[in-house]
């Protein structure tokens, strides 16, 4: 946890349930908390054999007027955190001719979406980043899996910075994403419908690559079909329209 202070909930739970859970200090930010908490946990426990990257940030904001602070706290937690601690993992997997890491990306790290451009961009880069991955390590014994969630209920949403103005040019694509995502959240997948997929990535004889889950997951295959320049068109279309085709072609309902 980046924030030990807010532990006492979850050593309560793990000790109602017996589970034997330690609790180290990572800042996926900051590159040598990532590396001494990995030498801490070797140190302790001679190795470690699973790495989910789970961590990361969101926000919301056009791209002309994004605001380069959160542009590069996004890469740094999205992007930098997950490649620096497979760095740090992987050669004492290697070692050992075996391990898994499992790579928690997103719907929109297939699927663009307009006012979540830097969002995406960072888990288009982690898809990319792991798609390389599995190809430079499945002949070393190690597994490489990516999760792509829609929208799951956690406490993402209460930390996302929202950047929305009624006089923007934009307006339009900022309000559309908003009904996204009140979408989402009134329909959004119990996180522990996601640790099931990742247990079943860690455990499947025949593991995939990707694993889809939770709301809006179909959107990724439904997309596919389209062509770019019908995904582009849309943007262009006024409102009925827009939530007309959004529920035709990707199976979403948007419409108040």
């Amino acid at each position: 946890m980046r924030n030990a202070a807010k532990a006492v909930p979850l050593r309560e739970w793990a000790a109602a349930e017996n589970l034997p859970l330690v609790i180290e200090t990572l800042d996926v930010s900051d590159n040598q908390s990532m590396l001494a908490c990995v030498e801490r946990i070797i140190a302790t426990e001679g190795r470690i054999d699973v790495l989910v990257n789970n961590a990361g940030l969101s926000s919301s904001s056009p791209i002309e007027t994004y605001p380069e602070d959160e542009h590069r706290a996004m890469f740094e937690a999205n992007y930098w955190g997950p490649v620096k601690l497979t760095q740090a993992v992987l050669p004492g997997m290697r070692a050992h001719s075996h391990g898994a890491i499992v790579n928690i990306s997103s719907i929109v790290g297939r699927v663009a979406w307009a006012n979540q451009g830097v969002y995406c961009a960072s888990k288009f880069a982690m898809e990319a980043f792991s798609e390389t991955l599995t190809q430079e390590v499945a002949p070393l014994g190690i597994r490489v899996a990516i999760i792509e969630p829609g929208v799951i209920a956690s406490a993402i949403f209460e930390n996302t910075p929202v950047h929305y103005y009624r006089a923007s040019p934009y307006k339009s694509a900022m309000r559309r994403n908003g009904r996204f995502f009140n979408a989402g959240i009134a329909n959004a997948t119990p996180a522990e419908a996601v640790a099931k997929v990742i247990a079943e990535a860690l455990l499947a004889e025949q593991p995939k690559l990707r694993y889809p889950v939770g709301f809006g997951s179909e959107i990724m295959d439904r997309r596919a079909a389209m062509s770019d320049e019908d995904f582009v068109a849309l943007s262009t279309l006024d409102d009925g329209d827009y939530y007309q085709v959004l529920r035709d072609r990707l199976g979403i309902e948007l419409e108040p």
